[in-house]
């Protein structure tokens, strides 16, 4: 491995813990319990092992399984939702050659779904994550009801051939058969054991270049009118950053936002003014962003720049209330071009501010010793026609 161009990356590692901030989308539409993704993943992997699945096969269910939901906040109808799941993971390092999985995930067995795909023209990988996902967003087995269990059994019944195949729903029964199957989804850790156990480790070399191309999906979900990335290139090519730092600083700048998930959309979009318990939940949201990054491979150090893209030198930020002493000149540059990228963008309770407008909030800011001034007049110049 070239470390000077590439890190160690396991796709399911990256996707089991960014799935926390996806669960927070999840819980928000379905008005389901967190854990979402990891149930869906692991409904699936049950039944990939009854079907006798090789290891990539899992892996690759697994990651699919994972990522289902990713166009949650993108989409306005199930045919875009589908159709924008499947662009997402377009780069994404999967092991095998399946083609459409997650276009296809709401497909039926009878044609009757959005695009009347039949039978085995569905992918057997669509087919498996449609049945786990329905019966969790129906039952929601994140919560301990018997009922439910009975009742999803019950349904799986009476959609049998209409919206699920016979074999399918036999591999099912297989599983539901033993109890620990409803139980170890009561329990995250529990959940995340099994899923950890039932895969190979597929960790390998991955060029940064295509680490940044997964994690821009994500910087994507969370803000699509953000430009965070675009001018954090523009700035590490002014300061003439070498390449592995260039690289890892866009990462970081992909996923410094990605604790934003977990608020919702109703308190990210409120038009009128936040009341002191929504700016206390507001600021919340870096914690997240380093409880999530923190469980990734070789993210230690993206995780603790990440999560204090909301610091201020004179100690007023947050989580950490750290001084100037305590960040780097990439944790500084990192919290200046956030606000910039924010500060320039529309919002729901007001317009964007012109460059020249941001410029003068920011170097006010910093007069009050909370960004780099430094920092700031570079960005005036560098960023004043971009």
């Amino acid at each position: 491995m070239d470390k000077k161009k590439q890190m160690q990356f396991n796709l399911n590692n990256f996707l089991l813990a960014t799935s926390i901030a996806l669960d927070f989308v999840s819980k928000d539409r379905y008005k389901i319990s967190l854990g979402h993704a990891k149930r869906v993943a692991y409904i699936a992997l049950n039944i990939g092992i009854k079907m006798d699945f090789t290891p990539e096969e899992l892996s690759d269910l697994c990651s699919y399984s994972l990522v289902s939901s990713l166009a949650l906040n993108q989409s306005t109808n199930d045919k875009e939702f589908c159709e924008i799941s499947q662009e997402c993971v377009k780069d994404f390092p999967f092991l095998t050659q399946k083609e459409n999985v997650l276009k296809y995930q709401k497909e039926k067995i009878d044609g009757s779904g959005i695009f009347a795909l039949k039978g085995d023209e569905i992918p057997l990988f669509s087919q498996i994550i449609f049945l786990a996902k329905t019966l969790d967003i129906m039952y929601d087995f994140g919560k301990e009801n018997i009922k439910s269990r009975f009742d999803a059994i019950e349904f799986t019944k009476d959609k049998l051939d209409m919206y699920f195949s016979r074999d399918l729903i036999e591999k099912f029964f297989e599983c539901v058969r033993e109890t620990s199957f409803w139980q170890d989804m009561l329990n995250e850790q529990d959940t995340l054991m099994f899923i950890y156990s039932s895969l190979h480790d597929f960790t390998n070399p991955l060029d940064f270049e295509e680490i940044l191309k997964i994690t821009t999906i994500f910087y994507k979900i969370e803000n699509p009118q953000s430009r965070l990335i675009e001018l954090s290139e523009i700035m590490c090519e002014f300061y003439v950053l070498d390449h592995k730092d260039k690289l890892i600083f866009l990462i970081t700048s992909s996923l410094c936002t990605i604790g934003k998930l977990t608020l919702g959309k109703e308190l990210l979009e409120k038009e009128s003014d936040l009341d002191i318990y929504e700016i206390e939940k507001i600021k919340t949201y870096p914690y997240y962003t380093r409880k999530i990054l923190q469980n990734i491979i070789g993210f230690t150090d993206i995780a603790s720049s990440a999560s204090k893209v909301q610091e201020r030198l004179d100690g007023s930020g947050y989580i950490c209330a750290l001084l100037g002493k305590d960040l780097t000149f990439k944790d500084r540059l990192l919290q200046s071009l956030n606000s910039y990228n924010a500060l320039r963008q529309n919002r729901t309770y007001r317009e964007l501010f012109s460059h020249e407008e941001a410029i003068e909030i920011l170097k006010f800011e910093a007069s009050e010793n909370r960004f780099d001034l430094a920092i700031i007049e570079d960005i005036d110049k560098v960023l004043k026609e971009s």
